[in-house]
């Protein structure tokens, strides 16, 4: 027969389901010869994958029950153990006369092609890095887990947000082939730590969601996120480094009144980034007030994009004075952002979320301008400012910026401020981030004539030989210190020690948060130059800055005039 010679497997089935005949293709395709299927007309059932079993089942009642033509795919098993995907097609068969002869059946392997899909849906559902459940099956099974817990009317499954802490410092610093691996054995281990039904899936970057099935209790999932915890923390041993790495998590108890997985999502990442504002490697969980706070961010971060074109934005200046006569010496420039709705909104809001969207920048260099154009302005008007300085903060962000020395340059020309009127602040911790860059940047600085600050000094990290190489002129003692120093010896040594430091490298040192007279008198006697709180005055807006300069000048004469009578 023409069949026999056939490359796919072919099978004439009888009326009555006994083979007729059987191609010696079956041999190359399932490793069993023709004799065992003329023995045993089922003997496909007896060698197909158990789970496969009701497709063939229904295909048979089918083309018995009259259809013309059928399909089917299934597994079977070779004789060594092995499976083999097939692709079954039968037609039915009838005489010129239109009686029924039987069924001719094709059987083609098609395990390359499947093997090929499956691959293919495997990389479609899973993270290349880790091969953990990506981020669209992590939300597929957050979604069943819903489901079931509507038709149940009852959640036993909780939703676990985990980020790890200072990720880009171990990618940035050891490279991303050790960070490849950090990411891999934490996946690892957080696997080994749940049970078989919970899924830990990796959405992006360091970002790992965790979702526990069958919890009874909140108490019961926190007992599972601190083991996670631990063995997260454990150190891992990568070549010749060992790393220690931290994790943030955020926790949300199943609910069946959320909506969608996205929503149960959402509020498990608000959760972590509470637990990271806690300090690194803790745990929260979700309580409804932290949405209504990350709202509420959302919408200030949405009108951040619209507050600098509004003109929403404006600078008050507080005084620096000399710390003995109280003559005032400059000025802080403070920004304010007065909100259509909110009112005046406190810059520790918006600062920190204009740092994390970049908005800084722009808000930055309009600080920078309206601050220079407004000491041109008084120098010009008022010979009493001819030696005054307005200090201006410096972001993070704009510290990094390549662009940065250009800018300040640009802004001194256009407003014709001359340089050493400018003293520019930045923090020891933005030093520290990247001390090469900043002390090149500072160098930078310190070429056009500008004056540099260390503002905060005291609670960063900063090493005494980086501070005797960045080219600074002035300490900001911070007002933690300065606040409790004439309650509490140990801050009082610690702005002793400070000024000491400093006026050994020759600096000069702003005390900040100056509030009390006993504060001030101990801060002369320990020879610091200048301070800075409200006890010389609050900030102010522009326009009063002038009346409040020479109400100091006034007072300064009258102190000065009776120390002579």
């Amino acid at each position: 027969m023409l069949a026999e010679h056939l490359y796919n497997w072919e099978l004439w089935i009888a009326p009555d389901g006994g083979m007729e005949f059987v191609s010696r293709a079956c041999e190359r395709v399932c490793g069993y010869g023709p004799e065992q299927f003329y023995k045993n007309p089922d003997f496909f059932a007896a060698i197909m994958h158990e789970a496969d079993v009701p497709v063939w089942r229904k295909l048979q009642a089918m083309m018995l029950g009259g259809a013309r033509a059928g399909e089917a795919e299934f597994r079977l098993r070779t004789p060594d153990g092995r499976e083999r995907w097939i692709q079954f097609l039968v037609r039915r068969v009838e005489g010129d006369s239109g009686e029924f002869l039987g069924h001719r059946a094709t059987c083609r392997d098609i395990s390359e092609r499947k093997m090929l899909t499956m691959q293919l849906k495997h990389q479609a559902w899973h993270d290349p890095l880790t091969d953990l459940p990506n981020r669209t099956l992590c939300m597929d099974r957050i979604g069943r887990a819903l489901e079931r817990a509507k038709r149940k009317e009852r959640a036993d499954f909780a939703l676990v947000f985990m980020d790890l802490d200072r990720f880009k410092v171990i990618n940035d610093s050891l490279g991303q082939a050790i960070g490849d691996q950090v990411l891999r054995d934490t996946a690892s281990r957080m696997v080994r730590e749940v049970r078989a039904m919970d899924t830990v899936s990796r959405i992006g970057g360091d970002e790992f969601v965790i979702l526990l099935e069958e919890v009874e209790s909140l108490r019961e999932v926190q007992i599972i996120v601190r083991r996670i915890m631990d063995a997260v923390e454990e150190s891992l041993a990568i070549g010749q480094r060992v790393v220690r790495v931290t994790g943030s998590f955020g926790v949300v108890m199943g609910d069946a009144s959320y909506a969608t997985a996205d929503e149960m999502l959402r509020n498990a990442n608000i959760a972590m980034h509470q637990a990271r504002e806690e300090g690194w490697g803790n745990l929260v969980v979700f309580d409804p007030s932290m949405l209504e706070r990350a709202m509420n961010l959302m919408h200030i971060e949405m009108d951040l994009y619209r507050a600098l074109e509004r003109d929403e934005f404006f600078l008050v200046y507080q005084p620096i004075v000399n710390i003995t006569c109280r003559r005032i010496t400059g000025f802080e420039a403070l920004v304010r952002w007065n909100h259509p709705d909110k009112g005046t909104v406190s810059p520790t809001e918006f600062i920190p979320i204009s740092e994390g969207t970049g908005q800084i920048m722009h808000i930055g260099k309009w600080v920078l301008m309206d601050a220079c154009q407004t000491m041109a302005r008084w120098r010009e008007t008022y010979p009493e400012f001819e030696d005054m300085v307005v200090s201006v903060n410096l972001s993070a962000r704009q510290l990094s910026q390549p662009g940065m020395v250009e800018q300040v340059a640009e802004v001194l020309r256009e407003t014709a401020l001359p340089p050493q009127c400018l003293r520019l602040e930045v923090t020891e911790t933005m030093l520290m981030g990247n001390p090469e860059f900043a002390n090149m940047t500072l160098a930078r600085l310190k070429e056009l004539g500008v004056k540099l600050c260390i503002d905060d000094f005291g609670t960063g990290y900063s090493s005494l030989s980086y501070l005797q190489a960045f080219p600074i002129d002035t300490l900001k003692v911070d007002r933690s210190f300065v606040g409790k120093m004439s309650r509490e010896p140990g801050n009082f040594k610690i702005v002793q020690a400070v000024v000491a430091l400093a006026h050994s490298l020759g600096l000069e040192v702003v005390a900040e948060g100056v509030e009390e007279e006993e504060q001030r008198i101990m801060l002369s006697e320990l020879r610091c130059e200048s301070g800075q709180g409200f006890l010389f005055s609050r900030p102010v807006p522009g326009d009063e800055v002038p009346n409040l300069v020479f109400a100091a000048l006034e007072a300064l004469e009258e102190c000065t005039l009776r120390g002579v009578a």
